[in-house]
């Protein structure tokens, strides 16, 4: 049974898992304070926006860029592509979501990412395989610009901060 928008105060581990059933609306939004982000993980700092989405046909790897899956609702994603642009990306997964179950994503704020090759302070891009990359070009920006690497990572996992609207 769905929730609706009236959410329970929740702990972090209920952000941490994906659920079987829809237990709120896709698209719902939840902000885990900063204090809850640092007991999380020391390194990183700042509120953090999660959204509620649902794994579309191939499913989502943990610690992935998340795009909206062809065809379906804004909030059903598979992993991002380097083609993904900053209108279809979702977030970045926290943990995997299997296809047609339910999860939070990471929005906005500091997040855990599979990075092809980022240095820390460039901008970052979406990646193949739903990894990020640094901006190749001052022109991929405005189209795909998720955010920015907090530390140098390559084929591996990094910190990145996301600014997604």
């Amino acid at each position: 049974m769905a929730y609706g928008n009236q959410f329970k105060s929740s702990p972090i581990s209920d952000i941490t898992t994906a659920d079987d059933d829809s237990l709120y609306p896709l698209g719902s939004t939840y902000v885990e304070s900063a204090d809850n982000v640092v007991a999380a993980n020391s390194t990183h700092e700042g509120d953090r926006l999660w959204v509620y989405v649902k794994g579309g046909a191939s499913g989502i790897t943990a610690n992935s860029v998340v795009a909206r899956a062809a065809g379906t609702s804004p909030f059903t994603g598979d992993d991002g592509a380097a083609t993904s642009t900053t209108a279809e990306v979702i977030g970045i997964a926290n943990y995997a979501i299997a296809t047609d179950k339910y999860g939070w994503v990471i929005r906005r704020g500091c997040a855990e990412a599979d990075c092809l090759s980022v240095t820390q302070g460039v901008d970052i891009v979406a990646a193949a395989s739903g990894e990020v990359n640094d901006v190749a070009s001052p022109d991929d920006t405005a189209r795909f610009l998720l955010g920015t690497a907090l530390d140098t990572a390559a084929t591996a996992l990094g910190t990145v901060y996301l600014t997604l609207p």
